[in-house]
């Protein structure tokens, strides 16, 4: 599943809402971060809470002790909470005992902080007669650069959870408006920090089997956004690229590619031509689109992307490149995986492009 995340002092339900429209089924928003202005969360929770009800939106608030004290309730109060129509509960630090989560879940959907939870816990969760297969395990985000989880603690944590059989829920950046007070994104993962969201996402669904992604920042584009939802939904690996101008029929067509994969090279299945003429054979670069001409004889006409470097070859015409942002997402894609190859655009048509969708 895909959310977006929420901050009261970024509110912008006209984002929502179209982040609604895109497809995201989580709202995530933290209640007790010390540097949010809460000063009108009495007036702007409860139409945060029935704008979310209204389209449909499970909320996820980021719960501590803290919390209560910031809405004004008793500590512990949980059935206020409830009262309020918040559905769901990730469990910060403070609530990690056992027999108050099993009390909890009859109420909540429970999401546990991935952080706390370890095996000693998960087993004495099933001994009190817990249904692991019902909690959602949530990784933390960093706000501050060089904090975020390594390669290799990430891994260990996730091959803990899956062997239980949990869902794991872990964070990108946004690429429109970080999060205050530092601005420096806030993903699950450093290595993410600073690559484009969509290919952190593709890595963490293909390469670590993430289930659900959440944006962690106050705002991601809405293209980007729609990109995570296609592969979620429909396998489809979607590529910023230029082509040229003879080309441009690939734009926007749904490709495949050859189930029997190359290292170098994805081969799309694309029709095989005669006669195509030998152009731009310069030296191949990863990220390049490129082109069989006739001196490849039968398989002219192949269309290939390169996840290489390679040596120019009279044979192949470079006919485009993938935005360099998006030249990692190559390393996700497999026998399976549906391709869309769309052009470059600027930041104003994009925005344009949605909310004439969103209008219409």
């Amino acid at each position: 599943m895909l959310g977006i995340s929420v901050y009261f002092q970024d509110l912008d339900e006209q984002y929502i809402k179209t982040c609604a429209q895109i497809g995201i089924q989580y709202v995530f928003t933290s209640l007790h971060i010390p540097e949010e202005d809460y000063s009108q969360l009495d007036k702007k929770l409860p139409q945060f809470i029935l704008l979310c009800q209204d389209l449909e939106l499970k909320i996820v608030p980021d719960v501590s002790p803290v919390t209560f004290e910031k809405l004004n309730l008793k500590l512990g109060d949980f059935s206020a909470l409830k009262q309020m129509g918040i559905q769901a509960l990730r469990l910060d630090y403070g609530f990690d005992d056992i027999e108050n989560i099993k009390q909890l879940s009859k109420d909540f959907e429970i999401i546990l902080n991935a952080s706390v939870v370890n095996e000693s816990l998960l087993i004495e969760a099933e001994k009190s007669g817990i249904q692991l297969h019902q909690f959602i395990l949530s990784h933390n985000f960093y706000p501050k650069t060089h904090t975020g989880l390594s390669v290799e603690t990430f891994r260990e944590k996730n091959a803990l959870f899956h062997k239980y059989g949990l869902k794991i829920q872990a964070f990108v950046c946004g690429d429109d408006l970080k999060r205050f007070p530092l601005y420096e994104g806030l993903p699950t993962l450093e290595k993410h920090r600073d690559i484009h969201p969509y290919v952190a996402s593709l890595e963490l669904m293909k390469k670590y089997q993430i289930d659900d992604i959440m944006i962690g920042d106050s705002r991601i584009q809405y293209e980007t956004l729609k990109y995570i939802k296609d592969y979620m939904e429909h396998h489809i690996l979607t590529l910023k690229v230029h082509l040229d101008e003879r080309y441009k029929h690939y734009y926007n067509q749904i490709l495949t590619c050859r189930d029997d994969l190359s290292e170098a090279v994805i081969r799309l299945q694309t029709p095989r031509v005669k006669d195509i003429d030998i152009y731009h054979n310069d030296r191949r670069k990863k990220g390049d689109i490129t082109i069989d001409n006739h001196l490849m004889g039968r398989y002219c006409g192949e269309v290939q992307i390169l996840k290489w470097d390679l040596p120019s070859d009279a044979r192949v015409n470079v006919i485009g490149f993938v935005h360099p942002e998006y030249v990692e997402a190559l390393e996700s894609i497999d026998g399976s995986t549906s391709i869309r190859l769309v052009p470059l655009s600027t930041m104003k048509e994009r925005y344009n492009h949605y909310e004439s969708e969103l209008n219409n």
